[in-house]
């Protein structure tokens, strides 16, 4: 066995030691990565004024492109958000303080430091998301002490 399939190997789901719930979180938020992210890049104003209530009157162009960009980044993290709680379990702790740290990051900036003029969903979803993100991460960190621990093959 070559050292990459034992690297590999090592961030499976039998070396994942957190709760549950900290990797099936993981997978719904992936579903929900993909679901806003194709909104963000496929629909006709990438949901903007349809959904967000944003005026793209002015600047739409740029709005469009900044909407599409957003659900790029959307559409590549729910990739890795499903393949995580899906094979590699073992990254689900990092990745889930990755999405609680950005959520905390957009919370700030869309309430205080340059606050969203208009209503839309992401602006409060993301202070509801929050909390669960704290509490699947937390999940994902909780060590299972009960099971059996994962055992390393060298050869």
């Amino acid at each position: 066995m070559s050292m990459d399939e034992r690297t590999l190997r090592a961030l499976g789901n039998d070396h994942y030691q957190g709760a549950a719930l900290g990797w099936i979180f993981l997978l719904l938020y992936g579903v929900f990565n993909l679901g806003r992210g194709a909104v963000h890049v496929f629909h006709t104003d990438g949901g903007a004024a349809s959904v967000a209530g944003i005026d793209l009157s002015q600047g739409g162009a740029v709005i469009l492109a900044l909407f599409s960009t957003m659900g790029i980044a959307q559409l590549l993290i729910g990739v890795v958000d499903l393949a995580v709680a899906l094979r590699y379990r073992a990254l689900a702790p990092l990745l889930l303080g990755y999405h609680m740290l950005h959520a905390m990051l957009v919370t700030i900036s869309l309430w205080f430091w340059r606050p969203l003029p208009v209503d839309a969903p992401g602006k409060f979803g993301v202070v509801l998301i929050l909390p669960l993100l704290t509490l699947a991460f937390s999940a994902a960190l909780w060590r299972n002490y009960g099971a059996p621990r994962p055992t390393e093959n060298r050869s």
